[in-house]
């Protein structure tokens, strides 16, 4: 049975028990920041959380088109879907991205368009939205502010179409702090929960 996922996840990303435990590569020995490396082992992660914690985590989950947004803006696939056990709805969306500085900025914001586009899709049964995004050591951070009043307020897609934003869902973001393990590998050090309210 899913255990309540905000709780669990706070307490696994405050401990780091089931990366250290499965993803060792990661938190141990590191990864190389080659292509989509650390953005895979990221995705692997959260999928992984969400089956240890009872869920059926599915990873590049494609949102259905239906609902009032359904022909609206892009496809979307999310990083991970969390389903409850016989549920055809994900309780949990993530999406998991590069933060590097100010200059990324606009892609944490595309990564809030398509929460929001795949919650309203989902017919707005998922209850968490999750960005999270990886630095290489406490790096400057994204504006938190910002980004949760996009998740509330809602965007605008390039063809002017207006995506009302979420007043019925938790939007958590988290900082995964990667540290060099010997200037060519990343080790997972750290994961903090921003932005909170």
């Amino acid at each position: 049975m899913a255990v309540p996922a905000v709780e669990a996840i706070r307490k696994e990303t405050s401990e780091l028990s089931l990366a250290k435990r499965h993803l060792g590569l990661w938190t141990n020995r590191g990864v190389a920041d080659a292509s989509c490396a650390l953005h895979s082992i990221g995705m692997t992660y959260w999928n992984l959380m969400g089956t240890m914690f009872g869920f059926d985590a599915i990873a590049e989950m494609p949102a259905p088109v239906e609902g009032a947004y359904g022909f609206v803006g892009d496809d979307v696939r999310n990083d991970s879907a969390w389903f409850s056990p016989r549920s055809e709805h994900p309780s949990v969306i993530v999406e998991f991205e590069r933060y590097s500085g100010q200059s990324d900025e606009g892609k944490l914001s595309g990564k809030v368009n398509s929460l929001l586009l795949a919650h309203h899709r989902w017919l707005t049964v998922p209850k968490t939205l999750i960005l999270a995004y990886w630095t290489k050591g406490l790096a400057a951070l994204p504006d938190h502010d910002a980004l949760r009043r996009r998740a509330k307020q809602g965007f605008e897609t390039s063809a002017k179409e207006r995506v009302t934003g979420v007043s019925d869902a938790a939007v958590l973001f988290f900082q995964f702090v990667l540290q060099s393990a010997d200037d060519t590998r990343w080790r997972l050090t750290q994961v903090i929960e921003r932005g909170v309210q």
